[in-house]
């Protein structure tokens, strides 16, 4: 009797606990549904950033800020706004002020601009922009190394980055960030070796809040890591283009040959990295300071680099650079050398400052040589023309030689849920091992130079190496390239992630230079993408090719006539737009 009574409550308890556990969820559907230009999310599930705020369809995009913790109101602008106190009365030149010493000198930015940036942001960000998912960060929060009456130390760029950072942070405390290393954020500047090294561990803790833990020994390793800025749906890789970059003596490109070394194996890293993100049907952003150009990269690393652009377009939505301090962008071909921007083809635009020739070159060997896109190109047009193309923006600085600016980009967030099976199918990928796609890695290199190619080598001193090694093969060893690359992804055809626009910001310093601890600075927007005379839908790489052709003022007919290349007022626009504030012949931007 006393059994079966204790079978009976047993039952009883089981039913009680069966019923808890399948009693239905009421979902949190009391928040708006968020909406951009080209569609609506649904209400029913809360689609977060990383720091779990909802998502706005918006980024920010932030380089070069160069805190000079000796600039010195007063100070000569001569002597890089520094306080030189055995010259300052005898001294006849201008004079910085507290906030900035105007447009045109070669000084970096004050404690007070980056305070005051940093103080717009956060009053105006959020009320005024709508808000950001995340923000992208490319890298140089140290002075240059341009004084020897104080030069540089490990110490100062550590506290500078740890100032910066903190500053950051306490900012935007709902909002990834994602930073990249610049070149003026290692010591002795351009130079970093293969870690894991005393200043990868340094910037590790003075970064320790951007880094994510699982991702910290990778960055003590080679100053590279992956952030998952929208879980399970979109990431950002800072990848470390000091390990490709020319100027830094302490490594030797990505040889085959030495698969360790430091550049060798950050392309391994990278690769291994994309194919996770595939099988788990996530996209990424790409971002580094030192652009991929001829003179810039090694071109083992660039061939290498533009292999996986290449192969992951289904993956990868954009790039984003700064180091230049000039905005604009340029797109890199497969299995082709990178442009020659070395020289000009005409003289009769004249840029005072900021590399004078470079976009304009650029406008001349890339721009009007690239592929005439039509407005409704067909699926294999798009596959086998556009698709060989990758598109690298890169964007202009705070430092106050031009006029401090950064840029807020729109994409798409429409299509977005959140499933059961994301969840699933992260657990399977955790459980696999990453050795499995080590073994594909050799595919990246599978093109042996020839002496062919030697001719497609930059003439600078840096590549002569490069062109003995490439006397000595022969051209039946060649071997074509066998890349099978991804469907197109959210960088060439409107989808989740496309890129929609960006907003350009700036700071006409001119405005300031009697500023104060109280007086309050406004970043105005000085064009958006969609207005004239850019017109672009959506920033995707057929559309930057059309723009590209425009801008060199080449079309169809001139193709078939074979007209005579004009520049327009796109051009010039374009090039203002680009050398923000380093253009005096173009006057003041308020009034432009």
């Amino acid at each position: 009797m006393s059994y079966i009574f204790i079978t009976l409550l047993y039952l009883q308890w089981l039913n009680l606990v069966f019923s808890l556990v399948m009693k239905p969820v009421t979902l949190d559907n009391t928040q708006n549904p968020i909406i951009n230009e080209v569609g609506a999310l649904s209400s029913e599930w809360r689609i977060t950033n990383a720091k779990g705020k909802p998502l706005t369809g918006r980024f920010l995009h932030i380089t070069d800020m160069h805190l000079d913790a000796f600039y010195r109101e007063g100070a000569t602008v001569d002597h890089y706004c520094h306080d030189y106190k055995h010259m300052r009365d005898s001294s006849k030149t201008s004079k910085a002020g507290f906030l900035t010493p105007g447009p045109g000198f070669e000084c970096d930015s004050s404690p007070s601009l980056i305070d005051k940036t940093l103080e717009w942001f956060s009053k105006h960000i959020e009320k005024d922009y709508g808000g950001i998912d995340f923000i992208i960060w490319t890298g140089d929060n140290s002075r240059h190394d341009n004084d020897n009456h104080f030069p540089r130390t490990k110490g100062e760029i550590i506290a500078s980055n740890e100032k910066v950072v903190d500053k950051m942070v306490e900012t935007f405390p709902d909002v990834p960030l994602v930073a990249a290393i610049g070149n003026n954020d290692v010591y002795p500047h351009n130079i970093l070796e293969a870690g894991p090294s005393s200043i990868t561990q340094a910037l590790a803790g003075a970064w320790d809040a951007l880094i994510p833990t699982q991702e910290k020994h990778v960055f003590e390793k080679g100053g590279y890591y992956m952030v998952e800025v929208i879980p399970r749906k979109l990431a950002v890789i800072a990848f470390n283009s000091l390990y490709f970059s020319t100027k830094n003596a302490a490594v030797d490109g990505c040889p085959k040959k030495d698969p360790d070394e430091p550049g060798s194996v950050h392309i391994r890293w990278l690769r291994i990295q994309f194919s996770l993100l595939r099988q788990r049907n996530m996209f990424v952003w790409l971002a580094s300071h030192v652009p991929p150009t001829r003179n810039q990269w090694y071109l083992d690393c660039y061939e290498a680099f533009t292999d996986l652009l290449y192969e992951f377009r289904d993956v990868i939505v954009g790039q984003l650079y700064g180091h230049m301090n000039i905005n604009h962008f340029f797109l890199l071909e497969f299995d082709k050398p990178p442009v020659d921007t070395s020289s000009l083809q005409s003289q009769d635009l004249q840029i005072a400052t900021a590399q004078p020739k470079y976009v304009k070159s650029l406008i001349d060997t890339q721009y009007a040589k690239l592929p005439f896109v039509p407005d409704k190109p067909s699926s294999k047009f798009l596959e086998e023309t556009v698709g060989k193309y990758s598109l690298a923006s890169v964007g202009g600085s705070i430092i106050p030689e031009m006029f401090p600016n950064f840029r807020i980009y729109t994409y798409n967030i429409s299509g977005l849920d959140s499933q059961a099976s994301c969840l699933e199918q992260n657990a399977a990928v955790a459980d696999s091992s990453a050795k499995k796609h080590t073994s594909s890695v050799n595919d990246l290199y599978d093109n042996s130079a020839t002496e062919d190619d030697k001719d497609l080598l930059p003439s600078n001193s840096i590549y002569e190496s490069m062109k003995q090694k490439y006397k000595k093969k022969k051209k039946k060893h060649r071997k074509k390239k066998k890349i099978q690359p991804g469907t197109l992804g959210p960088a060439y055809v409107p989808m989740t992630f496309t890129p929609l626009s960006f907003q350009q910001m700036f700071l006409n310093t001119s405005n300031y230079m009697d500023a104060t601890n109280e007086t309050e600075i406004h970043y105005k927007l000085l064009y958006d993408s969609r207005d004239e005379p850019y017109n672009m839908p959506s920033l995707t790489v057929p559309e930057y090719m059309r723009l590209a052709r425009r801008i060199a003022g080449v079309s169809e007919s001139n193709k078939k006539k074979k007209k005579k290349r004009r520049y327009k007022k796109i051009t010039y626009t374009y090039l203002w737009h680009a050398y923000i504030g380093a253009i005096p012949s173009l006057g003041d931007p308020d009034n432009y």
